[in-house]
C-alpha cells in the first residue's frame, strides 16, 4: 500500500488544506452566493416537479411499455377516477350517485367521460340496441300493460294533479277486472314509491334526483343494479369519471374529493372514497411528500443532537450541519436542473443524504479536535485532518456514491433517477464539507478550549478489549450468528403486492380493496386490442375461456350482431309511445293545503280498499290477496309520512317538493322522448356509441377495437397476476393494462436493485483495491458488509419483515454503506499498526456516522407509506448491524492476523501522528 502521505490523493489534500487556510473567504462567499442560487433555482425557476406517475418510472425502450403507451395513445378512457358509495340501503346508494353524477357531468372543465348508470337518456339515439331482444320485448309489453296509466301521468303537470288523477281512477273504478284496474293495481307500488322519495327529499339538503322511470314500471332491485354500476348486490354503487386531460389529474382529484364529501353531507348515513390509479398514484404522493419532509425535519434535528452530545460541545456539530444544509441545497438544485422532477422513488433522497453526508463532517471534525488536543496549530490540525481522515472520507464519499449511481446502469427509469440524484448528491454534499467546513472550523472559541483541556482518564479502551482479547470467541459468536441468521433466509420473501405499500387505513386503498373483496370480477383488467370486430369476437371467445378470465369486455357484440329484430322492436316499442303526449310542467312552488287535501282523500279511497279486501276475504273465507294488500298498507303509510312531513316546515317543504316534482315529471318526460326518438333507421355502429363507451372501447383513429379481459382472481397478487398475464399472452403477446404494468413493473424493479447491488459490489470493490492496493484489505474491509448482511436478513426473518419495491433499494446501499466503516478502520489500522479502533477518534467518527446514518434512515420508519416505513427500519438495521460488524469483528480479526504476523506494506508515520492520548481529547 502506498504511503498515506506522499500519495497524490494526500498531496492534494495537503494542498487544499493550505489554501483554504490562507483564503478563507474564497472558499466562503461564493458558496454563500451558490447557495442561494441553489434555492432559487429549486423553489422559484425552473422549480422542480413532482411526478406522481408510476408509469414514467419505467423505460420507454422496453416493448411492454411501448405496448402500453401506444394503448393509451389510441384509447382517451384509461385512467378513471372512481368514486365509491357504501350502505345497506340502496335507495341512499342511488340518491348519492345520482346526486355526484350530475354535478360531475356539470363540470365539463375538469372531467370528462362521467358513467353511473345505464339509462337510455345516457346511451344516446340507439341505446334500445344495447339490451338483449327478450328485454325489448319485456319493455314493450310493460307499456302497453301500463298505458292507462302513462296517459294520466302525462296529463298532470304537478304531484297535486296526479294524485287527483289517482284519485279520480279509485272513484270510478268498478268491481270487476277490466284494464283501467289492473292497471293501477300495478301502479301502485310506483306511487307508494314516488311518495316515500318525495317524503325523503325534505329530509336531505341539496336538489332531490329523480325517482327514475323505474319509479313509473315498479322496476325493482334487479333492474335497478342492472341501471347502475354496482356490486355486492347493490351494497356498492359506484360513479366513474375521467380528468379532461393529464394535466388536470391532481386538480380532478382534489375536485372529486369536494363534490364527494357535499354529496355525502346531503346523503348522511353511506360510507363514500374514492379510488383508481389516479387516486392511488396522487395519494401516493402526497403522503410520500408528507413523510419524507417529516423524516428529513426529525432526521436533521435528531443528527445534529447526536453530534452535539457525541462530542459533547454545540459549535463544530452546528457547524457541519451549516455545511450539510449547503451540500443539500447544492443537490436539490443539481436535481432540478438535470432530472427535473422527483418521483416514488427519489423523493426519499434527502433524509437519506441527512444521514450519510453528515459522516464527512463527523470524520474531519474528530480528526481536527484530535490533533488540536494533541497541541498541534489550528493550520496543522487542519493540515493532519485533511491529509490522514480526509482520503478515508473520499474513499468513502466514492464507495457509498459508487453504490447509488451502480443503480444508473440499470434498466429502470427510476432506479436511474434515484442512483444520479442520491449518487451525486452525495459527491456534491462532499464539496462543502471538504472545502467550507475547514473554513468554519478556523473560527470559534472551542478551538482554544481544545489546546487547554484537561486530561481524562480513557474508558472505552477498556470496554474494546472484552473482544480485542478474545479474538477466536468473538469469531466463533460471529459465525454462530452468521448460522442462525442463514437458517432463517428462507422464509424472507419479496412481496410484489404495491397496495402493500401503501398506508394502512388509506381511504382510496381501502376502497380498493372493498371493490376487490366484494367484486364478482376484479376492478383491474388487461386490454387487447383488434384492428377488426371478426378479430375482436374472435379474441373475445378465446379469451373468455381462458380458466384465468373472469370476463371480457367489448362493443364487438354490438357492433357486429345480427340486430333485424331488435331494430323491428325498437319500431314498435316508438309506435306504442307516439301518442303520448305531455302537457306543460308546473314551475310553481307547491301548494301545500291542496297537495295534503288530495293525499287526504287518497288516503280515504286506499283506506276503504283495505277495508273491501279484508271484509270479502272474510265473508268468502278464501285467502285474501296478500301482495296486494301489502301495496296497498304500504301506499297509506307513505301518505302518512309525507303529509307529516310536509306540515313541519311548509315553506320549506313548498319549494323543495317543487323541485322533487320538477326533476321527477322532466326525467320521465326526457326518457319518454329519448325512446320515441330512438333510430331504428340501420344498425348500430362505432360512431353511434356514447362518448364514454365509445372513448373506452374504440380507437381515436377508429381502426382499434379494445377487449377488456377481467380476471376471476384479485391481480394486486402476485401469483393470480403472473397466471392471469401468462395465460393472455398464449393468445394476445402484446397484452398491455394494468396487471402487466404491475407485472412487469415490479419483476424490472426488483431484477434491477439486484442488479445494482452486483454493480456496485463491483464498482466499490475496485475503488477500494485502488484505495489499498491489496487483495486482503479489500476482503477485510468487505467483511463487516457481508456479516451485517447476513446478520440484517436474518433480522428480516425473525420478525417477519419482507423485502418489497421499496426496501429493496437496501441491496446495493447497505454494500456502499457498509464498507465504508471498514475502509476508515483500515486506514486507521494501516497508518498504526494497532487493531484498536473504538479508543480512537476514528473508532468514536465510526459509532457516531453509523449513528447518524441509522438515524437518517430511521426517520423514514415514521412515514405512514408502509413502502418508505419499511425500507427506513431495513436501513436502520443493516447499518446497525454492519457497524457491530466493523467495530467488533473485524478489529477482532486485525488482532488475530497481526498475532501471525500479518501486517500492511506501509511506511510507519511519525511518532508524533501515532501517538495515541487519553482523556476527553479523542485519539484518531
Amino acid at each position: 500500500m502506498q504511503s498515506t502521505t506522499d500519495s497524490l490523493a494526500a498531496r492534494v489534500l495537503r494542498w487544499l488544506s493550505n489554501a483554504v487556510y490562507r483564503y478563507p473567504r474564497l472558499f466562503f462567499y461564493p458558496q454563500l452566493l451558490l447557495f442561494i442560487a441553489s434555492i432559487i433555482i429549486t423553489a422559484v425557476k425552473p422549480q422542480i416537479q413532482f411526478d406522481i406517475s408510476r408509469d414514467n418510472l419505467v423505460g420507454s425502450e422496453k416493448q411492454y411499455h411501448k405496448n402500453f403507451l401506444r394503448y393509451k395513445k389510441e384509447f382517451l378512457a384509461q385512467d378513471e377516477l372512481v368514486a365509491v358509495v357504501e350502505s345497506e340501503d340502496m335507495e341512499k346508494n342511488r340518491q348519492f350517485v345520482e346526486r355526484l353524477g350530475d354535478r360531475l357531468v356539470q363540470e365539463t372543465n375538469v372531467f370528462t367521460d362521467v358513467l353511473y348508470n345505464n339509462d337510455v337518456t345516457m346511451l344516446g339515439r340507439k341505446a334500445l340496441l344495447f339490451f338483449p331482444e327478450s328485454d325489448l320485448k319485456e319493455l314493450l309489453q310493460t307499456l302497453r300493460d301500463y298505458r292507462p296509466f302513462i296517459q294520466q301521468f302525462v296529463q298532470a303537470t304537478n304531484l297535486n294533479s296526479l294524485f287527483r288523477l289517482v284519485n279520480q281512477q279509485f272513484r270510478t273504478a268498478k268491481r270487476e277486472e277490466n284494464a283501467e284496474n289492473e292497471s293501477l293495481v300495478k301502479a301502485l307500488p310506483a306511487l307508494e314509491r314516488i311518495l316515500s322519495q318525495a317524503s325523503d327529499s325534505l329530509q336531505r339538503p341539496g336538489t332531490p334526483p329523480s325517482p327514475g322511470v323505474t319509479a313509473l314500471f315498479n322496476a325493482g332491485k334487479e333492474a335497478e343494479q342492472q341501471i347502475y354500476i354496482t356490486f355486492a348486490q347493490g351494497r356498492i354503487f359506484i360513479v366513474t369519471a375521467r380528468p379532461r386531460g393529464d394535466e388536470l389529474n391532481d386538480q380532478a382529484v382534489r375536485r372529486l374529493r369536494e363534490l364527494a364529501a357535499q354529496t355525502k353531507a346531503e346523503v348522511p348515513g353511506v360510507n363514500v372514497g374514492i379510488t383508481g390509479e389516479p387516486v392511488l398514484e396522487f395519494d401516493e404522493m402526497a403522503q410520500s411528500q408528507h413523510d419524507t419532509t417529516v423524516a428529513t425535519i426529525v432526521s436533521l434535528a435528531l443528527v445534529a443532537l447526536i453530534f452535539i452530545y457525541g462530542y459533547n460541545e454545540s459549535g463544530r456539530p452546528i457547524k457541519a450541519t451549516i455545511c450539510l444544509i449547503v451540500g443539500l441545497a447544492y443537490t436539490m438544485a443539481f436535481a432540478t436542473l438535470v432530472i427535473g422532477h422527483l418521483n416514488i422513488l427519489t423523493i426519499t433522497f434527502v433524509p437519506m443524504l441527512i444521514g450519510l453526508a453528515i459522516d464527512f463532517g463527523v470524520h474531519l471534525i474528530s480528526r481536527d479536535e484530535e490533533e488540536l488536543r494533541q497541541g498541534k496549530s489550528e493550520q496543522m490540525a487542519l493540515e493532519k485532518a485533511m491529509v490522514y481522515t480526509g482520503q478515508g472520507i473520499f474513499t468513502g464519499c466514492f464507495t457509498t456514491a459508487g453504490a447509488f449511481l451502480a443503480m444508473a446502469l440499470t434498466d429502470f427509469k427510476g432506479i436511474q433517477e434515484m442512483g444520479i440524484i442520491s449518487g451525486g448528491g452525495l459527491l456534491i454534499c462532499l464539496f462543502p464539507m471538504i472545502t467550507l467546513l475547514p473554513v468554519l472550523l478556523l473560527r470559534g472559541r472551542q478551538n482554544v478550549l481544545d489546546h487547554t483541556f484537561p486530561q481524562e482518564i480513557e474508558k472505552r479502551a477498556r470496554f474494546e478489549r472484552l473482544w480485542l482479547e478474545r479474538p477466536l470467541l468473538v469469531a466463533w459468536l460471529t459465525a454462530a450468528l452468521c448460522a442462525v441468521s442463514l437458517a432463517k433466509f428462507p422464509s424472507v420473501h419479496f412481496d410484489y403486492n404495491l397496495l402493500h405499500m401503501q398506508s394502512k387505513g388509506l381511504p382510496a386503498v381501502v376502497f380498493e380493496q372493498k371493490l376487490i373483496n366484494s367484486a364478482e370480477k376484479s376492478v383491474l383488467y388487461c386490454a387487447v386490442l383488434a384492428r377488426s370486430l371478426p378479430e375482436a369476437l374472435e379474441l373475445e371467445a378465446r379469451l373468455t375461456n381462458l380458466p384465468a378470465v373472469g370476463s371480457v369486455d367489448s362493443m364487438a357484440r354490438y357492433l357486429s350482431e345480427d340486430q333485424t329484430r331488435k331494430l323491428e322492436l325498437v319500431g314498435q316499442i316508438k309506435r306504442e309511445l307516439a301518442p303520448i303526449r305531455f302537457d306543460e310542467l308546473d314551475l310553481e312552488p307547491v301548494t301545500i293545503p291542496e297537495l295534503s287535501r288530495t293525499l287526504w282523500i287518497l288516503h280515504g279511497y286506499v283506506g276503504l280498499a283495505i277495508s273491501d279486501i279484508e271484509q270479502q276475504a272474510s265473508k268468502s273465507g278464501a285467502a285474501e290477496n296478500k301482495e296486494l294488500l301489502d301495496n296497498l298498507k304500504s301506499l297509506r303509510q307513505a301518505i302518512e309520512q309525507l303529509r307529516q312531513r310536509m306540515f313541519d316546515h311548509p315553506l320549506q317543504a313548498a319549494k323543495k317538493l317543487a323541485v322533487f316534482q320538477q326533476a321527477l315529471f322532466n326525467d320521465i318526460r326526457e326518457t319518454f322522448e329519448a325512446l320515441k326518438n330512438q333510430d331504428n333507421r340501420e344498425r348500430l355502429r362505432a360512431e353511434d356509441l356514447p362518448p364514454a363507451l365509445r372513448h373506452r372501447f374504440v380507437s381515436k383513429s377508429g381502426q382499434l377495437y379494445l377487449l377488456q379481459v377481467y380476471p376471476k382472481e384479485d391481480v394486486w397478487q402476485r401469483k393470480q397476476q403472473k397466471e392471469f398475464v401468462d395465460q393472455l399472452r398464449t393468445i394476445y403477446p402484446e397484452v398491455t393494462g394494468t396487471p402487466v404494468q404491475l407485472y412487469e413493473y415490479t419483476t424490472l424493479l426488483k431484477d434491477s436493485y439486484v442488479q445494482a447491488a452486483w454493480y456496485s459490489l463491483g464498482a466499490i470493490s475496485l475503488l477500494v483495491l485502488i484505495h489499498f492496493r491489496s487483495i486482503t484489505c479489500l476482503i477485510l474491509s468487505l467483511l463487516p458488509v457481508g456479516v451485517g448482511t447476513i446478520w440484517m436478513v436474518g433480522f428480516m426473518g425473525w420478525f417477519g419483515v419482507s423485502f418489497n419495491p421499496a426496501n429493496i433499494m437496501t441491496l446495493p446501499l447497505v454494500i456502499g454503506i457498509g464498507v465504508t466503516s471498514g475502509i476508515h478502520i483500515l486506514n486507521r489500522f494501516a497508518e498504526e499498526r494497532k487493531p484498536s479502533i473504538l479508543a480512537k477518534s476514528t473508532g468514536k467518527a465510526v459509532f457516531v456516522s453509523a449513528l447518524t446514518t441509522i438515524v437518517g434512515f430511521g426517520s423514514l420508519m415514521l412515514a405512514k407509506h408502509q413502502g418508505i416505513a419499511s425500507l427506513g427500519c431495513v436501513m436502520a438495521v443493516g447499518t446497525t448491524t454492519c457497524m457491530v460488524a466493523a467495530l467488533t469483528f473485524l478489529p477482532a480479526i486485525l488482532n488475530l492476523l497481526t498475532h501471525r504476523g500479518w501486517t500492511l506494506d506501509n511506511k510507519k508515520p511519525s511518532d508524533d501522528n501515532a501517538q495515541s492520548t487519553l482523556g476527553r481529547e479523542e485519539p484518531r
